[in-house]
This record gives C-alpha cells, sequence and structure tokens, in this order.
C-alpha cells in the first residue's frame, strides 16, 4: 500500500479482513512515480494487490506552483504503478475523486456519466484513472468524495490537524473566530473513512476490476456541512454563506458532485450510512 499515512490508507489497515496482510509504505519509503523505487517495492514484498493511497490533494495550489505536484503524484505515479503492476501481474487499486465531473448534474452521476474536471487537481485525478483502468481489466479505479475522518498526530495518537479534514478544519477555525465564511452552492457527499474503508474491502472481494464509485449516504452544501459540525459538537460560530464567486478560491469547483454507488451495490457492496450519522461519530470520538 502506497501513501500509508493517508486518512484513507489508515482506515484500510485498520479494516482489513482477516487473513489480509498488509505492507505499508509512506511517501517517504516509496516515490510512485520513480519506476526503479516502485518495482524494488514489489519485489520486496510480492504482493497479490497493490493499493496506491498516494494522493495531491491541495486542489487549490494545483493551480499555480502546485502543477507540477499534482501532475506528478496524481497522473505520472499511476502510471508508473500501472507498468509496473502489469508487469508483475498484480492489479492496481487507485483512488479518483467526485471531482472528475463538471456540476452540470442535479441527480446523482454514475459512472456512465461523462467527466468534466474544472481544474489542474480535477484533470490530473482523471488521468490518474483513465491510465489505471487503461494498465489492465483487473485494475480498479475507485472515485471517492469530501473525506473526513481520524487523523494522526505525531505521536501516534488521534490529532488535529485539520489537513482536508473539513469538520476538522471548521472546529479548529471556530476555537479563534466568531464566523466562519463557506460556500453554499458546492453539493457533495461528505464520506466517513472508516466507512468507506469497509466498503472498499467489500468491492474487492466481489469485483475482478472496473471503475466504481463509494461515497455515505445523502447530500449537503458546504455551509450547511459546517452548521452541521457546530451543531453536533456543541459550539458557537456563525456560518456566513456565500458563492463560490464571493468566495474566489483559485481552483473551480463542481457545483453539484453527488455520486451513485449503485453500481457497487449491485454487486454485493453494503450501502453506506447517511453521512450525519457518520459525523456524528467522528466528533463523538474526538470529544
Amino acid at each position: 500500500m502506497t501513501g500509508a499515512r493517508g486518512s484513507l490508507a489508515r482506515a484500510l489497515q485498520q479494516l482489513a479482513p482477516s487473513g489480509v496482510e498488509i505492507f505499508p509504505f509512506s511517501r517517504a519509503e516509496l516515490d510512485i512515480a520513480e519506476p526503479q523505487s516502485v518495482q524494488a517495492a514489489l519485489q520486496s514484498v510480492r504482493p497479490n494487490l497493490v493499493i496506491n493511497g498516494a494522493a495531491y490533494n491541495l486542489v487549490d495550489k494545483a493551480e499555480s506552483e502546485g502543477m507540477s505536484d499534482a501532475l506528478r503524484v496524481n497522473a505520472l505515479g499511476p502510471a508508473v504503478l500501472a507498468r509496473v503492476c502489469r508487469e508483475n501481474d498484480v492489479p492496481l487499486v487507485h483512488f479518483s475523486t467526485d471531482f472528475v465531473f463538471g456540476g452540470e448534474k442535479t441527480s446523482p452521476y454514475t459512472e456512465e456519466d461523462k467527466p468534466n474536471p474544472l481544474g489542474v487537481y480535477a484533470a490530473s485525478k482523471l488521468a490518474g484513472e483513465n491510465i489505471a483502468l487503461a494498465g489492465s481489466p483487473h485494475n480498479f479505479a475507485i472515485r471517492v468524495c469530501r473525506l473526513f475522518g481520524p487523523v494522526e498526530a505525531s505521536n501516534g495518537a488521534h490529532g488535529s490537524k485539520p489537513g482536508g479534514n473539513f469538520p476538522l478544519l471548521m472546529l479548529n477555525l471556530a476555537q479563534t473566530r466568531p464566523f466562519v465564511r463557506v460556500v453554499n452552492d458546492q453539493i457533495g457527499t461528505p464520506t466517513y473513512t472508516p466507512d468507506l474503508a469497509v466498503a472498499v474491502w467489500q468491492l474487492l472481494q466481489n469485483a475482478e476490476g472496473g471503475l466504481f464509485q463509494l461515497s455515505n449516504d445523502g447530500e449537503v452544501a458546504f455551509d450547511e456541512y459546517a452548521r452541521e459540525v457546530f451543531k453536533i459538537a456543541g459550539r458557537q460560530c456563525e456560518v456566513q454563506a456565500v458563492s463560490s464567486e464571493e468566495y474566489g478560491a483559485p481552483a473551480r469547483r463542481p457545483h453539484y458532485s453527488v455520486m451513485s454507488n449503485k453500481k457497487a451495490q449491485k454487486i454485493g457492496v453494503s450501502p453506506l450510512r447517511d453521512w450525519r450519522a457518520a459525523l456524528v461519530e467522528f466528533i463523538q470520538q474526538l470529544q
């Protein structure tokens, strides 16, 4: 497993089925864009499956100084992994994003809907999933959405570093600010990494490869998401709703990116619970 220190990667390790042995490689230990390093790693552990948990997720930074990093990690890295995995006859599992869609729909996107990435990050993720799928019919590309979940502090305990974790970011901001400005026109599905990990393992047991989408149930705009975080946590912090245009982030984002999970459910993956129930569990564990 690459990118082994990420939230989803750790959840996959913690919730792996009985009998599954995982060999984790952090970003510092393995550069997925270096063919010799990837080949050496595969030869050293000789896995039955490679799970790529590495990703560049700095959406706004990717529009400027982070462009080369985004392309290296999200596109070149999967290309190297796909080639080395094919040479070693090992399936690859790669994670993509709801941001591959342009947000034109008002009903959940399916795997058959045409992607329309709006920025560098989204385009790099779409390239990665296409490369992974082209590498072998046994490879997986799994689109996920708005991940949140336990994070790991430097001492190994669950910490409070927000990263891309929206609930943690809101709770941290609420400690020093009377209000936060949050966009009200970007709708998606917050997805809890432990729930997602269980679904991923079910998918890998039930399918032989392909493109799938996995997320918790339900949908919400970011401003309402923030209000729900504060409500559950008992924090007093005003949410000032603004449009994406008013907020002025460097990268464009889809206004609607809810994804259908029906394809995965048809082959036996259990539906993930509503995101609110998962958020309650997450915040209770923090407290």
